[in-house]
């Protein structure tokens, strides 16, 4: 498939960002105004959701438009649980189809999909890095860790006379996480430093008269949460709530959610977490402002007039809501899937319109290309450009939409979730199943698995998830399809057998 449209295309990709952190997406503390201003000037996408709510997967569905079990980097790199380690260079990546379609790519900042070494578990496969793909502009092997430690940032802090330093806790609560505030000014931080890079791409490709796709990433908000006295500062004394689930027992009821539970659950407080909640929201605005530096530097030089802009993010975070859960992974909740979902268009077509059909983040791939004119392969990828669906023309869209986990931080584990209208499913292969009325209780606190006034709901869902893994090739579906039908002979309802 192909179309011609002459234009630029920036994605903007945070990581670990929560719905919460986003002024467009409702009521909150968090201020985002460059954000907002994207979503004032396109179109929200108010039911977008990740593929997997780890890093590597996530990032390597832009790439492929794929879901993890097909494109194989099933956890992050270099971790058990992905098969892949190193992303393959081939003709169907979205930097090599884009090439093909007369497009110059540029990359800044967190890369996540590969090293400089290659494959550490005896795979065979050679490092990769944006350079070895088809990126021009930085080339960070691995996650980074905040990017505070390449030499190119070093350098950078070098040649201006800054450093990085965080300086020492000074808060009246516990510090639950990383965090903290910097002692520099806003040009000595990383998000400062990758939009100089971005910047400076698109004064290049400009000079050489190139359309340009480019890909920003920002390392964050992922903890650690540091940001400029300024940002710190915007929040001090603000009242941030409790999550209206905070107080979930999370300890007493069973599941995978275990493995993400804060280790010091039981002597924090909210107010621990409201201050830490309060630095991801400093991070986020810092990381906002420096989006509006690149969007100000598009207007001034007409860029603007010629660039479709995509907002989107890998994933969520929990930050202490569904009983002090951490971080992501080991559950079915929104907090980590549910994902913001921007979409810009030249011109400022369609602003201020917000589309609630069920997005994916494989939906990235296609659109890009469809708005590049480039071609792509249908019949491989899982993932539908946006363009019909925002011009009013799309047919047969998705009724239901689908998330899987593999496993984090070199653990292992096997979960799919799916959702259709307001109900949700979530497959657990080692536990009881969940299944939550996000209508009922947007909050996802009552399993309702057992409850017989959902029976059939529950059964049409099963069959929906397992007609999702046959239409994608989940390796996994045999086998799931022998436990629900196992599981419903015994009691009815599916889940793991009552011990």
């Amino acid at each position: 498939m192909s179309r011609k449209h002459p234009q630029n295309v920036l994605l903007i990709f945070t990581d670990q960002h929560r719905l919460s952190a986003v002024g467009a997406y409702g009521e909150t503390p968090c201020r985002t105004p460059a954000i907002d201003s994207i979503a004032g000037r396109g179109v929200t996408f108010g039911n977008a959701y990740t593929t997997c709510q780890v890093c590597s997967p996530a990032r390597a569905t832009i790439m492929t438009g794929q879901f993890p079990h097909t494109h194989g980097i099933y956890s992050n790199v270099h971790n058990l649980g992905s098969c892949v380690h190193e992303i393959e260079d081939r003709p169907e990546l979205l930097s090599r189809r884009l090439e093909s379609a007369g497009y110059a790519c540029g990359y800044s900042g967190k890369w996540h999909l590969g090293t400089d070494r290659g494959t550490a578990f005896g795979g065979g496969n050679l490092p990769s890095l944006p350079k070895d793909v088809g990126f021009e502009g930085q080339n960070f092997p691995g996650h980074g860790g905040g990017g505070f430690h390449y030499p190119e940032y070093r350098q950078y802090l070098a040649d201006h006379g800054y450093e990085h330093r965080v300086r020492d806790w000074s808060e009246p609560t516990r510090q639950i996480r990383g965090a903290g505030e910097l002692a520099g000014p806003i040009e000595s931080t990383v998000p400062y430093f990758l939009a100089e890079n971005t910047i400076a791409m698109m004064e290049s490709f400009r000079a050489r008269n190139r359309p340009f796709f480019i890909w920003h990433n920002f390392w964050g908000p992922h903890v650690p949460c540091f940001a400029t006295a300024e940002f710190v500062d915007l929040y001090r004394g603000v009242e941030v709530p409790p999550w209206p689930n905070y107080a979930w027992p999370s300890r007493q009821i069973p599941g995978p959610h275990q493995a993400r539970i804060h280790p010091r659950h039981e002597q924090l407080r909210w107010a621990d977490w409201a201050t830490m909640v309060r630095y991801y929201y400093a991070f986020t605005s810092m990381i906002d402002s420096q989006i509006g530096r690149i969007l100000t530097y598009m207007e001034k030089t007409g860029l603007l007039d010629n660039t479709a802009i995509l907002f989107t993010a890998d994933h969520g975070d929990t930050m202490g809501s569904h009983g002090g859960l951490i971080d992501k992974g080991w559950h079915h909740f929104e907090e980590t899937n549910h994902i913001p979902f921007l979409l810009r268009l030249p011109g400022d077509r369609h602003k201020g319109r917000r589309i609630d059909a069920f997005v994916s983040l494989t939906d990235v791939y296609p659109t890009v290309l469809d708005l590049a004119g480039g071609a792509w392969d249908r019949g491989s990828i899982h993932g539908e450009s946006l363009l019909p669906l925002v011009e009013g023309n799309a047919e047969n869209w998705r009724e239901d939409i689908a998330m899987e986990f593999g496993g984090v931080v070199n653990q292992v584990a096997t979960m799919r979730t799916i959702r259709y209208g307001h109900l949700k499913y979530g497959y657990n292969c080692c536990c009881e199943d969940e299944l939550y009325d996000l209508e009922a209780d947007p909050h996802e606190t009552r399993n309702l698995l057992h409850d017989p006034r959902y029976r059939v709901q529950a059964d049409a869902l099963r069959q929906r998830l397992a007609d999702w893994m046959e239409r994608t090739r989940d390796p996994i579906r045999s086998q799931y399809v022998r436990q629900i039908s196992y599981w419903q002979d015994i009691d009815g309802y599916g889940g793991w057998p009552p011990c």
